[in-house]
């Protein structure tokens, strides 16, 4: 999943949108948290996998 210590965009959305789901802060506070996870996912690629994984099949099952 990670190319380059990177993570697709794509991916990264999905996991924001399934922790933030109904987030009323504002843009800088999300962009916090969204770097938060960043940091998270490079320590902790195995549980990163999991999560991406569980938040994937969340957003499928309410498309």
């Amino acid at each position: 999943m990670m190319e380059n210590g990177l993570h697709p965009k794509e991916q990264i959305e999905v996991v924001v949108e399934c922790v933030l789901v109904n987030y009323r802060g504002d843009s800088e506070s999300r962009n916090l948290v969204v770097h938060a996870i960043l940091e998270w996912a490079e320590e902790h690629p195995d549980e990163w996998e999991q999560l991406q994984a569980r938040c994937q099949r969340r957003q499928e099952m309410l498309a």
